[in-house]
């Protein structure tokens, strides 16, 4: 049996963009948020674009994804505070409005390639999981 892929490991080249897609998987599954994905980073392809963007054409197109107010606010709110955290060593990812553990541990596996030693979701587990049973297989 193949494992899922999940949406982060689409996004490892970007890290707000990948921040992005934790805040909407919040509450949701990878089959509700795959299919706006590319109409939501055509509108927003950068945080820049995401906080000149009004709220309700984010909105208009997270609909699906559940907490859709919720959702834009954090993705706003996200992409204000991107610059510092981006410019500002040491930050915490968890910092960032939106962020919580998911979104950190999701950060840590990602974008710093780092395995947490307690993780807390499931698929990322079973991620981690099958990347260490590769790793374990190499000669």
């Amino acid at each position: 049996m193949e494992r899922e892929i999940l949406i982060q490991e689409e996004y490892v080249n970007d890290g707000w963009k990948m921040l992005v897609c934790c805040i909407l998987l919040n509450q949701t599954n990878n089959k509700q948020v795959r299919p706006i994905l590319k109409p939501l980073f055509e509108l927003i392809p950068d945080y820049q674009s995401a906080i000149h963007c009004p709220k309700e054409s984010i909105v208009a197109i997270i609909k699906t994804t559940g907490f859709y107010n919720v959702k834009a606010g954090r993705i706003k709110r996200l992409s204000a505070s991107w610059s510092e955290f981006a410019n500002t060593e040491g930050m915490s990812v968890k910092s960032l409005s939106g962020i919580g553990v998911y979104g950190k541990e999701s950060w840590d596996i990602f974008i710093l390639g780092r395995f947490p030693r307690v993780i807390t979701d499931k698929k990322l587990r079973a991620y981690v999981d099958a990347i260490r049973a590769c790793q374990t297989q190499e000669p």
